[in-house]
């Protein structure tokens, strides 16, 4: 069996990640996630990473370091797998994550996933990360919001 790794995000990633991120969108509801700028703005967050096996790009999180005023804490804002590796993919890309956060002495994580990702909680889970008594409200204001 091959070993699934993950390596930090990099610019060239955008194109190769199109696809994961155009069905994970598809799939929980949501917009896709890889544009140019966004690519750039998690590009210096350090907390990004994509997953590879055999070579191929099989997933990427997009996670970042939020200072509150209290603590540090990574956000992680995006967990998309292609669904063939989905599962070695995510423990890759979390495992990634927690270890970039304690390199970097932030050692509070939180994860805002799809409520329908099963998938994603199991392993977040398998990671020791626990759910919490959370309910999130957004809105969206402008022309975007009327739709």
């Amino acid at each position: 069996m091959a070993l699934c790794f993950a390596r930090q995000l990099d610019a060239d990633d955008r194109e190769a990640l199109q696809l994961i991120d155009q069905s994970h969108a598809l799939k929980f509801d949501a917009e896709p996630q890889l544009t140019r700028a966004s690519v750039s703005f998690y590009l210096r967050t350090g907390h990004s990473f994509v997953a590879m096996l055999e070579g191929e790009t099989v997933g990427f999180v997009l996670a970042q370091a939020v200072w509150n005023g209290t603590r540090p804490t990574i956000t992680i804002n995006c967990l998309a797998v292609d669904d063939a590796h989905a599962d070695v993919a995510r423990e890759a890309l979390l495992n990634a994550v927690v270890k970039s956060a304690y390199d970097a002495a932030v050692y509070d994580l939180i994860a805002y996933l799809p409520e329908a990702d099963v998938g994603a909680h199991n392993a977040l889970d398998t990671v020791m990360f626990k759910p919490q008594a959370v309910k999130v409200f957004s809105r969206v204001l402008g022309s975007r919001g009327n739709s």
